[in-house]
């Protein structure tokens, strides 16, 4: 089997920089393996290359089905990883693999590896990092990845998976410890001790907003799992919820809903929506003359894009949870020369706290802690939640 060795060589130069004292570690490494049964050819390739598949087209370029387009692009993406083949390379130290279903988490296939990395190189171990492209979430996909991965000896995995592998997931993951950032245990009250979660207490953070919002609830839902599910979340808390609202599209009938719409006006309004609907939205609101008492909104917004994309007037009552807290600088900063954002986006915040935990456990325990939050004997990581308000210029912690 091909594997192609990454190794971060600028990376390293620039966080021994930043130390005035010298470090001996040997270089880590970051493995792509070709799990796929068959041969990619000249077409094949293309298609990955064309479709922005970066984990597979590296994982499986084969020289012997190389162009002149299909070359270029390869040898760019080496100039910019430092790529060696065959390099032989053993690491007596933390071995660790990621799990990439590229084509359900696309964007989130290469971050979640540099959160995993940065978190790696912050702690300037002897670490071997492996990626695993498993293409989707099917069970076979799934089944046939872990299997791989035993085959090849990776047995701590981070998989950043959705809903749709998660059962899979529990399902073949044994003799393997698995932590999944992407969702909350309570999804899978059953599953296994061997498989851990560090996706965000949602419910935890509707409690949170309810303490504050008033009697009269109104919701503005999407129609995606996790918006149905949020609603769910606001209609069991003691508060009752007058109406929901569904918008799914920027082309919908905004004017339907909320011209001379009495029961908007000094109610609250939970935004359950991605960040552009949100936006829409709130700014929608004032279009028709509407003045809620305040917008209520989790995790699922707290990012800069909500204020670029509203005026000040339309998100002056806008409150947000939000469960990111401390975030080490030398970590921030590692993360961010890989092109990676910790304070906003918090499936990179998840991951590097369940490196953490798998650092500590399994490998070294004796290595400096740098998250303060704990992973419940339930599996859970536990999340502080804090609620903000949208100011101008950014976000305000309001006081406990």
């Amino acid at each position: 089997m091909k594997k192609i060795f990454i190794f971060i060589i600028l990376l390293c130069t620039t966080i021994y920089a930043v130390s005035d004292k010298s470090s001996p570690i040997p270089l880590p490494k970051s493995i792509f393996l070709d799990t796929a049964p068959v041969k990619c050819d000249t077409a094949c390739l293309g298609k990955l290359l064309d479709n922005g598949k970066f984990f597979s087209f590296m994982g499986r370029y084969d020289e012997a089905y190389s162009t002149q387009y299909l070359e270029e692009n390869y040898l760019n993406y080496a100039q910019i990883f430092n790529i060696w083949m065959d390099y032989e390379y053993d690491s007596e130290n933390i071995k660790l693999a990621v799990l990439v279903p590229q084509k359900s988490i696309k964007n989130y296939a290469l971050t979640s590896v540099n959160a995993a990395l940065a978190y790696l190189f912050r702690q300037r171990g002897d670490f071997e990092l492996a990626v695993f492209n498993s293409g989707d979430e099917n069970e076979e996909s799934i089944r046939s990845t872990l299997n791989e991965m035993r085959k090849n000896g990776y047995l701590y995995i981070i998989a950043p998976i959705t809903q749709d592998g998660a059962a899979a997931l529990i399902k073949h993951g044994y003799g393997m410890y698995i932590f999944i950032p992407t969702l909350h245990k309570s999804l899978y009250e059953d599953a296994p001790n061997n498989i851990i979660f560090g996706g965000i207490d949602y419910n935890a953070q509707i409690e949170a907003l309810n303490e504050i919002a008033k009697e009269d609830i109104m919701i503005f839902s999407g129609e995606s799992k996790l918006e149905l599910s949020l609603n769910d979340m606001v209609k069991n808390q003691e508060k009752t919820v007058k109406e929901t609202y569904y918008f799914s599209s920027p082309k919908d009938n905004f004017k339907k809903s909320l011209e001379k719409n009495r029961e908007l006006n000094a109610s609250s309004i939970y935004l359950n929506m991605p960040r552009f609907m949100s936006s829409l939205l709130a700014s929608q609101l004032r279009v028709y003359k509407q003045s809620p008492y305040m917008l209520l909104t989790t995790q699922i917004n707290y990012h800069p894009d909500i204020l670029n994309l509203t005026q000040y007037e339309d998100r002056k009552n806008l409150y947000l949870a939000n469960s990111i807290t401390k975030i080490d600088p030398y970590l921030e900063s590692i993360n961010a020369f890989l092109g990676n954002n910790m304070e906003y986006e918090w499936v990179n915040y998840a991951i590097s706290i369940g490196t953490e935990y798998i650092n500590i456990n399994f490998f070294n325990e004796d290595v400096e802690k740098i998250f303060s939050e704990n992973i419940n004997t339930n599996g859970q990581i536990e999340y502080d939640t804090r609620i903000f308000k949208a100011g101008q210029f950014g976000f305000t912690e309001l006081e406990q």
